[in-house]
């Protein structure tokens, strides 16, 4: 029975490093989210319309494609990319929404 119990204690002492290991995988993955996160947080409106522009380059849509899908003159487009707050939201909305970018807020 003696030796049962040192068998026990063992898997126990295992599982338990385990667990911790586990737990520091979870925390650094936390902090990488975090990282990840802070790092597209957008702090004014002109760096709002910069994204959105360099997203559009990213998918190599001219400016003449982006204003067929969004509905969206170039002569708007090129405001919003300057400075989005030139714009009425639903435009930036609309635009962001046709390149894939998702707006959302953190609180």
């Amino acid at each position: 029975m003696n030796h049962d119990n040192a068998s026990l204690a063992e898997k126990l002492h295992t599982m338990s490093e385990l667990l911790n290991d586990v737990k520091k995988a979870v925390m650094l993955r936390a902090q990488e989210f975090e990282l990840a996160i802070d790092e597209q947080v957008i702090s004014d409106s002109a760096q709002l319309g910069q994204q959105l522009n360099q997203r559009r380059k990213e998918l190599a849509i001219d400016m003449v494609t982006l204003e067929l899908q969004t509905g969206v003159s170039v002569s708007t487009l090129k405001r919003l990319f300057k400075d989005p707050e030139q714009v009425k939201f639903g435009t930036v909305l609309r635009v962001a929404d046709a390149l894939g970018v998702k707006l959302c807020a953190a609180v």
